[in-house]
């Protein structure tokens, strides 16, 4: 794909799910070694929903972590899940991983994830999906940084 689209490997971002990493643990680190040395940037997508410990997690080569929305729904009222989406981000940080919140829907779920420095928000409480000739106007009506996806 990377030679067919002459796309330059660090501009692209593939996600794998958390639960995907664990059907196969050693295949998955194979294959996502190969891709890092090529320069893909890898991504966990929800995050906390699986089985992975953070032990192999550290091995894996990824530049982020998305937190599952079961997290992430009430977050700014859930003690515990705020407990554990704030360690998350901690934990990336530390790591020196983006983290993105996935889900959020309500402006005090934003607001919360904004003091407590999430890296990247997505959800419908930010935009709906949308065709890309929708996305320039909708950036212009809500002035969204590109810290919002």
């Amino acid at each position: 794909m990377l030679i067919q689209t002459s796309l330059p490997a660090e501009m692209l971002c593939l996600e794998i799910t958390e639960s995907a990493l664990m059907d196969d643990p050693e295949l998955a680190h194979t294959h996502l070694l190969a891709l890092a040395r090529l320069g893909v940037k890898l991504s966990i997508d929800d995050y906390g929903a699986g089985n992975a410990s953070l032990s192999y997690v550290r091995t894996l080569p990824v530049h982020e972590l998305k937190i599952d929305r079961s997290f992430i729904t009430q977050v700014d009222q859930q003690r515990k899940s705020a407990a554990i989406v704030r360690s998350t981000i901690v934990l990336c940080r530390e790591l020196g991983l983006s983290v993105v919140a996935e889900g959020v829907e309500t402006a005090s779920e934003l607001d919360w994830l904004k003091i407590n420095h999430c890296d990247l928000v997505q959800g419908f409480g930010i935009g709906r999906p949308m065709p890309v000739h929708e996305l320039y106007g909708w950036l212009e009506i809500t002035h969204a940084g590109p810290q919002e996806r």
